[in-house]
């Protein structure tokens, strides 16, 4: 079975199971029961489903500086994101994607081959290829609450402009992460592949989450996490493993062992 027939089927067989958890979620969501959106995480168990040397990272980060994203009001791009069946803002699994490629490709070069194993080719190549990675939504419980930022000339340092109101989560929201690594397919350097690939993405994750941030104003120093956080890597075959900072996940996967096939 190819790995877009692995996924479909792991997919298929996640969207039964939640099926029902969805109607309960549309109820709770404006309770006391938001934790139920954690139903469309994926769970160690789902690792059966897909190829040997499958790892799946899971954390809960607390934001250190605020975090914002580019909204889809028709009003104003400064509305945070919201899911649209739960109504609580949220970090897309593409927005994840772009900025951990961002930062992969700050460390590797656009054009490693590490890279596009992956993340996948890029929109303009002529080679379709689907990357390794797979990414999931952010859901924070806590509401966004309204600031202002008055942007800065580089030069001079003075306001360019005035304030702009936007949408955030402040410092202390917290959020859970969730990536799926899938080795697929492989060849006869495949365990030289599993190493590199998981090095580059537990070094991709410390630059992301602290020091480039993932947020839409990154670049203002918006989506930083605290280093310290409640994080667990489960690997296909019962083998799970808790962290409490991205430099204990690094020597984690550092010393992951594959399995042969």
């Amino acid at each position: 079975m190819n790995l877009d027939g692995v996924y479909d089927f792991y997919l298929h067989e996640k969207e039964g199971r939640i099926e029902e958890p969805k109607r309960k979620i549309m109820d709770a969501v404006a309770g006391d029961h938001k934790d139920d959106f954690k139903t469309f995480y994926p769970s160690p168990d789902d690792l059966n489903y897909l190829p040997m040397n499958s790892v799946l990272i899971g954390f809960q980060f607390t934001l250190k500086k605020p975090y914002t994203s580019r909204g889809e009001s028709k009003f104003s791009e400064n509305l945070i994101v919201r899911d649209q069946f739960t109504g609580l803002p949220m970090v897309r699994p593409s927005t994840w994607k772009g900025n951990l490629r961002f930062a992969a490709t700050k460390l590797m070069g656009p054009k490693n081959p590490i890279i596009i194993r992956l993340f996948g080719s890029n929109p303009d190549s002529e080679d379709m290829i689907k990357g390794r990675l797979y990414f999931f939504p952010t859901f924070f419980k806590d509401g966004a609450e309204n600031d202002v930022i008055t942007p800065l000339k580089r030069e001079t340092r003075t306001p360019a402009r005035g304030p702009i109101p936007l949408e955030v989560m402040k410092p202390g929201a917290q959020g859970d992460f969730y990536l799926l690594y899938v080795p697929y397919p492989g060849n006869e350097n495949f365990g030289d592949e599993i190493k590199e690939d998981l090095k580059l993405i537990a070094e991709a994750l410390k630059l992301m989450f602290y020091t480039c941030g993932f947020s839409a104003k990154r670049t203002s120093g918006f989506g930083i996490i605290e280093k310290q956080l409640k994080g667990k890597l489960w690997m296909r075959g019962g083998v799970s493993k808790n962290f409490s900072n991205l430099h204990e996940l690094s020597e984690i996967l550092d010393g992951y062992g594959y399995e042969q096939h």
